[in-house]
């Protein structure tokens, strides 16, 4: 009974309270809208405050409504989840405050109970806009992509002109990576509600994401209230990254490819001076240093690419990986190889197969493997990359298979691995196949062309170079290749015409640099000396203490087809009826054009009996790529013994060759000489010479050698120079190269000879043949090509054997 009264009592305090409060509330009306109409204003604190502090006495739902709206304005997500769960239900709350609860579950990424509160709200309000859009929206957060596009799309097909629609629509588009589609959609919203800040802020968004920065900053000029500072200067840098990445696309006209890049330069510069000492733009001007490398790339300013890069590494900036390709392209073209693979492995460490630069990197790579002489590391990543990719793909949704680009360019890859490595054969076979195969691929046909060259095959190149030409006349690798060939063929107003044409076209390629530079050095004059010295007693026939050394100045090319040239010589020896010297000085002229070169010279003599005049006429003259044929007339020979023209006998000579040179691997060569002798004794000679190679690496060469050789005098033996009266002679030999250094250009090598063979003479026997020699090579800038050498010859004489040692040199230099 009292529990029963006191429940009582407290009941009707209770609604003695609840009567009082709403009293006072009602009497508090208008401060309490005054309250809300400032949160209307953006000023939420106090309406809020007041709220919490009634929050367990409202009677109604109208003010847990406006609770719910105020707090979702000032975006207190957490506080209107909180008191939806606490104190309300669907059929409490207005379609607005349902918006606001479902936007708020969106917020904090809890989607199924945010589609869960749109489901609800549009059970009730089916047409409310903030509804019906808020759930699209969600549900393209959620990943739904293909439900929120359907359902936007169903909405702006009941509103077309309702740009809210579109731009809802746009999102779900853009949800699903559908860029284009979303600009589209934008696009038209802001066409329907051009003076809508909201919209066009959207709308210029859309374009940034689009790929279309300038449109967007173009855009923000015109409304620059859209966006702030920081995001003004993000889109400057997405145009500034936009022209850098056009410079190296092609252009209408060669004379315009350097445009884009001229202008994205000026603009980082600007941007740069504008950033300047503003700490808040620090980011910004750090992207635009590293986008102005690629521009400095496109513009082949690759000098300053390296300054640009080491300053940022000074300053512990990490570049990105495409970034890294400049720098390591850079380097590749100032002959930094070794650098540039470094770049290119890191670059490569930071991607898989599926990334579209893969396989530029991986080609990158090799080439700066090939330069920096890794030649087996090169090797090896050509023919993975070749075994990796198959011929063909299997594209989804396509039953047949289509072709694989990426196979093309690793076969081609392995090919010029072959050529790089010397197995010039198995490079010729791969061109050949892959070229057969794509007869329309120039690149490939170009590539074949450059192959022939290095085995020694210009007129091939040529024809198929003339195929190309038909397809890209002025392509810059196939005019280059005409040039190196042309130099071959002493085709010279043709390698001046296309050198001309690269150099002024394309003048910072290094293409066209190489073929300017060996035009240029064709343009030289040419400074050729030889020489030898015997070490020890000699022999009979060269003499003991012999020495002997000759020289030759060409001039430069005359009329591209002439060069002057004067030189002289001397010789000397010990014999056994004294000493004998030999000088002479010379004079003539050589003409050259193609498949023919034929020298004239006047010599002028002094061996200590006079001053005699001698003539000189020979040639050489090109069948083909294979066969050659040479022949020299002279009147007082050079080939007289030097122990003849100490007795006072000297010699005129007639002789000829026929060279067949199958590759750079074989060779054979016969030739004749007759000699007619002052003393009435008459010479003759054959000579059958050739060489095949049996191994090959990249940096070592192996060749077997063989000569044979048969010569008879129709004199006297008693004459004081060796004039067998019949003589044969067989020596086999192994012939190595070995490349010690080489760096473009630069190549120092090493060459040994090791032959034995015998030696018929008639009246004297057969006797044994030994020959050894060891000798040096080096080569650099084009210009200069020498070589020193020591040889040891044994062999009899007239039955008595008899010991050579020479030292050997030749200098060939160009000015």
């Amino acid at each position: 009974m009292v529990s029963a009264t006191r429940r009582l009592i407290c009941e009707k305090t209770s609604l003695l309270c609840s009567a009082l409060l709403f009293s006072a509330w009602v009497q508090g009306q208008p401060a309490y809208d005054a309250l809300l109409e400032r949160a209307r204003n953006g000023d939420y604190p106090p309406a809020l405050s007041f709220l919490r502090a009634q929050q367990a006495n409202w009677q109604s739902p109208r003010y847990l409504n406006d609770h719910l709206l105020i707090a979702g304005w000032a975006g207190e997500d957490a506080e209107v989840v909180a008191l939806y769960e606490q104190q309300a239900t669907a059929q409490m709350l207005s379609a607005d405050a349902l918006a606001v609860v479902a936007r708020a579950y969106r917020n904090l990424r809890q989607w199924p109970a945010a589609l869960a509160v749109y489901r609800q709200g549009l059970g009730r309000f089916a047409e409310h806009q903030g509804l019906l859009l808020g759930q699209v929206m969600t549900l393209a957060d959620a990943g739904q992509h293909a439900a929120a596009i359907a359902q936007g799309q169903a909405l702006v097909n009941q509103a077309a002109q309702d740009a809210e629609r579109r731009l809802v629509l746009g999102y779900a588009y853009l949800s699903a990576g559908q860029r284009y589609a979303a600009l589209h959609e934008i696009d038209r919203a802001h066409d329907l509600a051009p003076g809508r800040a909201d919209v066009a802020r959207e709308y210029l968004l859309s374009l940034q994401r689009a790929g279309l920065p300038q449109q967007a900053l173009d855009l923000n000029q015109r409304c620059s209230c859209l966006l702030n500072a920081a995001q003004v200067r993000q889109l400057q840098g997405d145009v500034l990254a936009e022209q850098v990445r056009l410079a190296d696309m092609a252009t209408r006209s060669e004379g315009e490819r350097f445009q884009i890049t001229d202008r994205a330069l000026t603009e980082a510069e600007q941007l740069l001076q504008r950033w300047a000492g503003q700490p808040e733009a620090e980011a910004d001007s750090r992207r635009v240093r590293i986008d102005r490398l690629g521009a400095l790339h496109a513009r082949v300013r690759m000098s300053e690419v390296l300054a640009q890069y080491q300053q940022l590494q000074a300053e512990q900036v990490s570049l990105p990986s495409y970034a890294l390709r400049w720098v390591a392209s850079a380097m590749l073209y100032l002959r930094q190889p070794e650098q540039a693979a470094e770049l290119y492995r890191q670059v490569l460490a930071g991607e898989d197969d599926k990334h579209p630069e893969w396989l530029e990197d991986q080609r990158s790579l090799f080439y700066a493997l090939v330069e920096s002489e890794q030649l087996d590391a090169a090797q090896v990543q050509a023919e993975q990359l070749a075994a990796q990719q198959p011929p063909r793909l299997y594209l989804l949704g396509n039953p047949e298979p289509e072709p694989n680009a990426r196979w093309l360019e690793a076969q081609a890859l392995q090919a010029t691995a072959y050529l790089q490595v010397n197995d010039t054969p198995a490079a010729e076979q791969a061109y050949a196949q892959l070229a057969d195969n794509a007869p329309n691929n120039s690149a490939l046909r170009t590539a074949r062309a450059g192959l022939y060259l290095a085995r020694g095959w210009p007129r091939r190149a040529e024809d198929e170079l003339k195929v190309v030409e038909s397809t890209a006349p002025r392509n810059l690798a196939l005019e280059v290749e005409q040039g190196l060939a042309a130099l071959e063929l002493q085709e010279w107003r043709q390698l001046d015409l296309l050198a001309d044409d690269v150099i002024q076209r394309y003048p910072e390629s290094l293409q066209a640099q190489r073929l300017q530079r060996l035009r240029q050095v064709h343009h030289m004059a040419e400074l050729q000396v030889s020489g030898y010295r015997g070490l020890g007693s000699g022999s009979s026939v060269s003499g003991g203490n012999d020495l002997g050394i000759d020289t030759t100045l060409y001039s430069a090319p005359l009329q591209d087809d002439w060069r002057l040239f004067v030189g002289g010589g001397y010789a000397t020896g010990d014999f056994e009826e004294g000493r004998g010297q030999h000088r002479w000085l010379r004079t003539g002229a050589e003409w050259r054009v193609r498949n023919h070169t034929v020298e004239a010279e006047l010599s002028r003599h002094d061996f200590g009996h006079g001053s005699p005049l001698g003539l000189r006429l020979s040639g050489s003259h090109d069948i083909d790529d294979h066969w050659q044929y040479g022949w020299s007339a002279q009147h007082l020979s050079s080939d007289t013994p030097l122990r003849a023209l100490n007795a006072d006998i000297t010699a005129d000579s007639l002789s000829g060759y026929l060279r067949w040179r199958g590759d750079e691997r074989r060779e054979w060569r016969a030739s004749v000489n007759t000699a007619h002798f002052s003393d009435g004794n008459n010479r003759y000679g054959l000579l059958l010479d050739g060489a095949q190679r049996f191994y090959t690496a990249p940096t070592w060469q192996a060749d077997l050698g063989l000569e044979l050789g048969v010569s008879g005098n129709s004199g006297s033996d008693e004459v004081p120079y060796f004039n067998p009266e019949a003589e044969f002679s067989v020596l086999p030999s192994i012939k190595l190269s070995h490349t010690l250094y080489r760096r473009y250009q630069t190549v120092w090598s090493q060459q040994a000879e090791l032959g034995a063979g015998s030696n018929s003479q008639r009246g004297y026997g057969t006797d044994a043949v030994g020959l050894i020699s060891y000798g040096q090579r080096l080569r650099f800038a084009d210009r200069f090509d020498g070589g020193l050498a020591i040889s040891a010859l044994s062999r009899a004489y007239d039955g008595e054997r008899e010991q050579e040692v020479r030292v050997l040199f030749d200098v060939n230099y160009r000015f």
